[in-house]
């Protein structure tokens, strides 16, 4: 806990941008993003891949919650909430890792550079999603260790859906 407490406590000096990381952390930033990449997939007339890349991210979402219930982390704005007088406590406590922010984000993201093997649509996606997972460490509704592990699941996730979607392709 040292590091992730560390860490946290220097990014909370930050804090004034709370309202910035809570629009990375947002439904409407979230939703703006999938109406891209979907208007993108349209366009390029491959919307099944862009069925199976919400799917994938769905089925990601579920294994967090399920990881959730396995791990029973708490979030450090439930049981750090000494350390921090900016905030207020939250909850429920043990639902901290992995961050389902991080993981759907990394997952999605991953799958849409994957697909398309665009590097300026994968650099924006990307950074969109470091800025989503910082924004749950800025937030404190996760430590940088559950973001970190969200992320990891999520690529680790996005690149065995590809690989399985590839050899089901080729058969």
């Amino acid at each position: 806990m040292g590091f992730d407490l560390g860490f946290s406590q220097w990014l909370i000096q930050f804090y004034f941008l709370e309202e910035l990381a809570a629009i990375f952390s947002g439904r409407i930033f979230s939703a703006t993003l999938i109406a891209a990449v979907g208007i993108h997939f349209y366009r390029i007339k491959q919307l099944k891949i862009f069925f199976f890349i919400c799917l994938v991210t769905g089925l990601g979402d579920l294994l967090g919650n399920f990881l959730k219930d396995i791990f029973l982390q708490p979030r450090p704005c439930y049981n750090l909430i000494e350390y921090f007088s900016e905030i207020d406590q939250c909850g429920p406590d043990l639902t901290g890792m992995p961050s389902n922010h991080a993981l759907n984000f990394f997952i999605f993201s991953t799958l849409v550079h994957l697909f398309l093997r665009n590097p300026i649509i994968s650099v924006l996606f990307f950074t969109s999603s470091v800025l989503v997972a910082m924004s749950r460490v800025l937030l404190l509704k996760h430590l940088l260790s559950q973001v970190i592990i969200g992320a990891f699941i999520g690529v680790i996730m996005a690149i065995l859906f590809f690989k399985a979607y590839n050899k089901w392709k080729e058969t």
